[in-house]
Parts: C-alpha cells; structure tokens; sequence
C-alpha cells in the first residue's frame, strides 16, 4: 500500500517536471526564432551600405608565389566589425593597371578561389572568402547550433564583397574600368545584389547559378527528406532564414542592365532544378549573354570543370570588349530558346541548352 501512495505521489511531480521542461524549450524555441526571425522581417539589403562601412585597416596574412605571379592574402577591417579575408593574385611584371575579376566562389572553396586556375595571364584575380565566424567544421546536428553564425554570414556577404571592391579600386595594379564580379556556385546566389549597390562592377557572372532559392534548396534536399511536404517546408524555412525572400538573384540580376551580365549553366547540373535556372536567365536584361556548358555542377575536386570554366572567363576578360556576343543558332533549330530582355535594351545572346558547346567545343552528348 505504501509503494502504491509513494507511486500516486510521485506521478504529479513526474507531469509537473514534464509540464516545466516542456514550458522551457518552448521558450528557448521562441527566444531562438526571434533572434533568427529579426534580421529578415524586413529587407536586410537597405542596410548593406551601411554594413560596409568604410576600410579600417589591412592586415597583411601571407604573400607566395605560384607560378608568374605573386599571391597574397590579406584581410580587410572595415570600421563596422566587418572583416572580409580576400587572396589577391596579381601577373609579373611592372606595376600597371589590369584588368581584374572578382570571385565569390561556393562555400568550401572561399578566397582559394584565386589559386584554382592554372593560368591568369594578364588578369588579376582576386578571391574572398565568406564572413562565418563560427567553425566550418561543424557538421550534422551540432551545425544548428551556429545557425545565428550562419544567417550572419549570409547577411554580411553582400557588404563583404562592397567592402573588397573599394579596396581593389585603390590599387594601382587594377584597371578601375575593368573591374567585374563572378558569383561561382553558392556565390552565385549573392553577386548581383553587390552589383546592383555598386556601379563600378562593370560585368558580372552568374556561373552555375539559378532563381528561386527555396526551390533549389528543395532539390538539394530530395535525398535526405523523402516526405515532399516536410521537404518544402524546410527549404521554405531556410529560405527565410537567409533572407532568400528579398536576395533571390532573380529579383536583382536584372537591374545590372545597362552593364552586362553573362550566365553559364552547365546542361549536366544535378545540383540545380532546371526551372530555377530557367527563372534567372528569364530575369535576365540586355546585354546580357547565356552559355551552356557540357559537365556537371562545379567544385572544388572537378578540376577539369574549374580549368574550362577559368579559361573561359579569363580569355573573355582579356577581350576588351564587354559587349556579349553572338550565339548563333544551329540552322532549323525553331525550338532554341531565347531569354527576353526589355523592350528598349532588347535579348539576351544564347546557345541552346543542346547545341554545340560554346565553351568547349565539344559535340552534345
């Protein structure tokens, strides 16, 4: 009888402990959401020059060489808190301005994105990395917990890349006419908003990039959420998270125009939904050009993809020309798409997605 009365004791103790935890995760929960929720209510974009501040100070990391060409790797302090690592690769020779690119690459690559072509020639590259304070070690579950970091960091890229190209324009081995951005990858996502607060990018391209954020998120997810309702709502929620409501390149790549844009998709991208990358290039303003690439999704263990890729943009960049150019269409192929532009600046160039390869000059699979 006695077990029994300790039993009936201790059971509204057990619910009330219960009840408490309970009470607690849910507002830890609420405490979290808020903090997450606050930054993207409203457009975090109206505040990114503010972010950026103006250059505070330049440490200097290290300084090689690789190959004719000195690699140095700097970081930059704007007076905001802001710090912005970036690897500046410049050719041999006497000091003169250069034409220049820019890259923000995908998330494991970062400032080394300046290392990976074999061959700069008469162009200086340069390349930053993410801000993300937290540790890019992390993975699984415990990555969570840095979602505060991660979110920053999303927040802070666009302010990054404004801080990098104030100092790049103050260098005397960069053309200051011929300065122009690459979104490679994740960073594809993020170029044209820095394009459109910074007229000085002359050109911009979006490599092995897409529109509609939650849509690709989805995609990346079909693997691990095999419940499609589960699977929308959390690429509906990281979306939201990283502001992709406001940042989605198709809300911005389109008032770069007047300068031009270039987009080079790849046709054997399984990391993209087709009709993401349909709704970028469909944003797309004249000029503006779209190349089709044979491969796959570009990273950092696909070299022969990063070579062609490189090559490709360097040779472009050497051109003095910033004009796209001319597609032409294989005879009798109706069914070519073509990306309108406006009415007053007229379409975009473009090879279909399954005519010869402009990049290569490879026959379509």
């Amino acid at each position: 009888m006695e077990t029994v009365a300790s039993a009936d004791h201790l059971i509204p103790r057990l619910r009330r402990a219960v009840a408490w935890s309970c009470a607690v995760l849910v507002v830890l929960f609420a405490v979290v959401a808020t903090m997450l929720a606050a930054p993207v209510v409203r457009d975090p974009s109206a505040g990114f020059l503010a972010r950026r501040g103006h250059l505070a100070d330049v440490e200097l990391r290290t300084s090689t060489r690789q190959g004719p060409s000195m690699v140095t790797e700097l970081r930059l302090l704007a007076d905001t808190g802001l710090a912005v690592d970036l690897t500046i690769r410049v050719p041999d020779g006497p000091v003169r301005p250069h034409p220049a690119v820019l890259i923000l690459g995908g998330k494991g690559t970062g400032q080394d994105a300046a290392r990976l072509s074999g061959h700069i020639d008469d162009v200086v590259v340069a390349a930053l990395s993410y801000p993300f304070a937290g540790d890019p070690s992390v993975k699984g579950a415990r990555a969570a917990l840095q979602l505060p970091q991660i979110q920053r960091a999303v927040l802070d890229t666009v302010p990054a890349i404004l801080l990098a190209v104030d100092y790049l324009l103050e260098q005397p081995y960069i053309d200051a006419n011929r300065l122009e951005l690459a979104g490679v990858s994740l960073g594809a996502f993020l170029v044209s908003p820095a394009a459109v607060l910074d007229e000085r990018i002359r050109r911009v391209w979006i490599v092995h990039g897409a529109g509609d954020p939650a849509a690709v998120i989805e995609y990346e997810l079909r693997d691990n959420v095999r419940a499609r309702p589960l699977r929308r709502m959390l690429a509906s929620l990281i979306t939201f998270l990283a502001a992709g409501q406001y940042l989605a390149p198709e809300q911005w790549a389109g008032r770069i125009s007047p300068r031009p844009v270039i987009a080079i998709n790849a046709r054997d991208d399984e990391r993209l939904p087709r009709v993401s990358v349909d709704a970028l290039h469909a944003a797309l303003k004249a000029p503006c050009e779209i190349i089709w690439v044979e491969g796959p999704h570009v990273q950092p263990n696909r070299h022969e993809v990063i070579e062609r890729l490189g090559a490709l943009i360097l040779q472009r960049i050497k051109d003095r020309s910033l004009q796209p150019r001319a597609s032409p269409l294989p005879p009798g192929n109706a069914d070519a798409p073509r990306f309108r532009g406006s009415a007053d600046t007229g379409t975009c160039t473009a090879n279909p997605p399954h005519a010869h390869d402009h990049a290569s000059g490879t026959a379509p699979r």
